[in-house]
């Protein structure tokens, strides 16, 4: 199926912006990219609605990818440029 995720533009916190939405894996699908909008993520953080915790696998300038069980949903907040 699908890694489907939101994105809403939070304020900035100590001069740097901050992203967070909500990421949903679905049928088969075991995660994917979440493009944050931003030059470069510094942080990153996600935590599941499911039983298993989702997992950052890389950053690569304003993208992180994760890796999920299939059908897991959650929120995800990164910190960046």
């Amino acid at each position: 199926m699908a890694f489907t995720y939101t994105r809403a533009k939070g304020a900035n916190s100590v001069g740097k912006p901050i992203q967070y939405g909500t990421y949903t894996s679905n049928g088969s699908s075991t995660g994917g990219a979440i493009v944050t909008g931003m030059k470069k993520v510094i942080s990153f953080a996600s935590d599941s609605a499911t039983a298993t915790p989702s997992t950052v696998v890389t950053l690569s300038g304003g993208t992180a990818t994760i890796t999920t069980t299939a059908n897991q949903t959650g929120t995800w907040i990164a910190i960046g440029n």
